[in-house]
Order: structure tokens, then C-alpha cells, then sequence
């Protein structure tokens, strides 16, 4: 069973320090961001996202409940995996979950707002979701959908999510090549 705990200090410092040095638009509006921990005992994810398991997610927090005074949005971070994150790591992950959040504006650009006089925010999709059986790309190969995104996206942005298999690609290239050479002389 998911349980929650109160984060630390230090986890909401580093969602302000994320906001003012990746995401001027939400600082400059001052959106205000809360998180929690969630952790499970019994071995189970305890954050999940459309009932698959997540490290984090981030909502916007209702009308209702920011006139309580509850913060504009609120992540919900899986605590066991950020204890074991890496600083680097963290700050990714609180990055990724405050890309989410759009401010909305009007024809003129203008930032809206609700009525508790806080600003209007959207949720941002992801610029890629796979939905993927492993089963299906074995069994159909190339014709499987799975397999054709995942071309689509190596060929997209290959560089973007697959740094170190480009990087290790490019090394025995180039080993080859050198292999070829000496092997001709």
C-alpha cells in the first residue's frame, strides 16, 4: 500500500532553484510548486502514471483547493528512487516534471488567471509516449508498430536519447576503419 511522507526542505529548495534556472516563464509568474513522497513496503511502485510505475508525476492542484491555499501544482515523487539519485539526477527528474506545466494565456498573451488571482496552468505531453509489447516486436519484427517507432526515433533523435549507444557506435567505427587500414598495408 502507498504511503506519503513530507519531503524535505532540500527537495522543495531544489524545485525553486530548477524553476529559476530552467523555467524563467514559471518562476516570473510565481507559480508555486509542492511535492510529496510516496513509498510502498511491500516491494510495489508507489508512484504510477496511467497504472504504469513513474519516478514522479505533477498535477495542478484544483481551484478548491488553491483557494485553501495549496500550491499551484504538486509532484508526487517516488521516495526511494530519489534517495538514490545522484544530485544530477534530481534535478533532471524535477526539471522533466516542471516542463509539464504551461502557463496559459489570452489572445493577447497575457497570462490568465483563476480565481483565487493565482496564474491558469495547462499540462504540457510528453514529446514522445510509446506504448510497446515486447512480445509484439518479437513476433512481428519490422512490420510491428514498436519496432517502426522506435526507428522513428532514432531517427529523430537518436543523438538526444541514445548518447552512449551513438557514442559507443562511432568508437567501433572508427576501430574498424583503423583495423581495415593497418590490415590493407
Amino acid at each position: 500500500m502507498t504511503t506519503y511522507d513530507i519531503v524535505p526542505r532540500e527537495v522543495l529548495d531544489l524545485i525553486k532553484q530548477t524553476m529559476e534556472e530552467y523555467h524563467e516563464e514559471l518562476h516570473e509568474a510565481d507559480v508555486t510548486v509542492d511535492a510529496i513522497f510516496a513509498f510502498n513496503e511491500s516491494g510495489d511502485y508507489p508512484v504510477k502514471f496511467g497504472g504504469y510505475p513513474a519516478l514522479a508525476f505533477i498535477k495542478i492542484n484544483s481551484l478548491k483547493n488553491r483557494v485553501k491555499g495549496a500550491m499551484d501544482a504538486e509532484i508526487t515523487i517516488d521516495r526511494d528512487a530519489y534517495n538514490a539519485m545522484s544530485q544530477l539526477q534530481r534535478i533532471a527528474l524535477i526539471d522533466h516534471e516542471l516542463h509539464h506545466l504551461i502557463i496559459a494565456r489570452d489572445k493577447e498573451d497575457n497570462i490568465k488567471f483563476d480565481d483565487a488571482e493565482r496564474p491558469k496552468l495547462k499540462i504540457r505531453k510528453h514529446d514522445y509516449q510509446m506504448g510497446w509489447f515486447r512480445d509484439i516486436a518479437l513476433r512481428h519484427k519490422e512490420n510491428s508498430p514498436e519496432v517502426y517507432q522506435a526507428q522513428m526515433l532514432w531517427q529523430a533523435d537518436a543523438t538526444t536519447f541514445f548518447s552512449k549507444v551513438v557514442e559507443q557506435t562511432q568508437k567501433t567505427s572508427i576501430v574498424q576503419n583503423e583495423q581495415e587500414t593497418h590490415s590493407e598495408t
